[in-house]
């Protein structure tokens, strides 16, 4: 079987591939199910002939894709024979990249990790060839240390920092092959997608890293079945990923989300981006460095750092200050968290959702920054609007890493709940 076609239907193809988009639904429709289903069952929800659900079923048994598991039960006649999804034959790839860090996690379509990689804390993401060729490698290997041939993956999803690489739609019927501009990887020629496809030779999918986290939170999470909901990462710096109506929502051009660079207090510290005011200078990991060397300089002391040596300071070192009780890091972290809840408090009065989820690094310090969240919204939120609101911490915790991956690319080929 074609797994390319097994998983995607190209453009002006659908009377060629009529046969395989079949096939992939039967796939999807087990997948969704969580019991045994018998040919009449599947063949009446595809609403395709029997004869035909009988010959696809046949193929996807030989090919290993479907087990047949016995007989169902009557009180009379025939009894129909069960088949389900084999998780020992098919798997999904779930990759994380991050400026400094990349995973890579083998799953089960049941989203059972079978195999990840080892933290690769080494990694540094450049606008280089030779970027994109470790990137590569490092999916190849991990797929080969997972003790699995290439041939079971069916697809590889790929969640990484930033939402302006060069990145084609997912697969479905009705989106075009139109691609999107690219801030890496231009040297190669191809985006990212293109040139891990044609080297794997497995489809894939690359979307922003916080918002594969939202899909993650809609399939594992507490944004299961809830219909609006702001996910809100703070890690090293503020990303957001808008659900509506149980749609991630990406604007026109993928930007939708760009929560850090909104104005919110102008201070010296440039943006990024350019400017001067955005929110992610004020919240996230970065910020947080430079609050505590404003703090030191200022002259406040604490036993867990000297203003001699603020440049060795990486702000997870400030997180784990807090859980050791350090005032000055906890006073930090709560002037971020209120001043986080005052600018959701203007993202609440817009879209009035059912929750706000906080995820990421600072997960590990909820405790002190999710009640500094909620001061803020108090100040800034409708009070009807917040009061129907839940704010929560994601309870997945800090690492969802490569697994959002996956999540994303399951969810893109419909087949998980969500």
């Amino acid at each position: 079987m074609d797994k390319l076609g097994f998983l995607k239907t190209k453009k002006n193809t659908h009377l060629k591939n009529r046969q395989l988009k079949q096939q992939r639904n039967i796939i999807r429709y087990l997948a969704q199910s969580k019991q045994s289903l018998t040919i009449p069952e599947i063949v009446e929800h595809l609403k395709i002939s029997f004869p035909t659900g009988l010959k696809l079923i046949k193929k996807l048994v030989a090919d290993g894709y479907v087990l047949e598991e016995g007989k169902r039960a009557t009180d009379n006649g025939r009894r129909p024979a069960l088949y389900s999804l084999n998780y020992e034959k098919s798997y999904v790839v779930g990759v994380e990249i991050l400026p400094g860090f990349i995973q890579v996690s083998v799953l089960r379509l049941d989203l059972e990790t079978i195999h990840k990689s080892l933290n690769n804390k080494n990694f540094k993401l450049t606008d280089t060839a030779d970027c994109v060729d470790y990137i590569t490698k490092f999916i190849q290997d991990t797929i080969k240390d997972a003790g699995i041939k290439q041939s079971q993956v069916m697809g590889v999803g790929v969640g990484m920092i930033g939402n302006n690489f060069y990145v084609k739609p997912y697969y479905t019927e009705t989106n075009s092959d139109e691609n999107k501009p690219a801030n890496y990887f231009k040297d190669k020629g191809i985006s990212l997608q293109e040139h891990l496809e044609n080297a794997l030779q497995l489809p894939v999918l690359i979307d922003n890293d916080t918002r594969t986290i939202a899909i993650a939170e809609q399939v594992l999470g507490l944004a299961k079945g809830v219909d609006n909901v702001l996910v809100v990462k703070v890690s090293s710096t503020l990303g957001l990923s808008l659900i509506l109506n149980r749609r991630i929502y990406k604007g026109s051009l993928g930007f939708a989300g760009n929560f850090k660079h909104t104005q919110f207090d102008k201070n010296n510290r440039l943006c990024v981006c350019g400017k001067k005011g955005c929110l992610g200078t004020i919240v996230g990991g970065y910020a947080l460095k430079d609050d505590l060397a404003e703090a030191l300089n200022a002259g406040e002391t604490s036993l867990h750092f000297q203003q001699k040596n603020i440049d060795q300071y990486r702000y997870h070192d400030i997180l784990d200050a807090v859980l050791k009780g350090d005032e000055v890091s906890i006073q930090l972290i709560q002037n971020q968290g209120t001043k986080l809840g005052m600018a959701l408090g203007n993202l609440l009065n817009l879209f009035d959702p059912d929750l706000v989820l906080i995820s990421g690094e600072y997960v590990m310090v909820q405790d002190f920054f999710l009640d500094a969240v909620k001061t803020g919204l108090r100040k800034t939120a409708l009070l009807h609007v917040l009061n129907n609101c839940a704010v929560e911490a994601s309870t997945l915790g800090r690492y969802l890493s490569s697994t959002a991956g996956a999540c994303m690319f399951l969810k893109a080929c419909d087949m998980i709940e969500y």
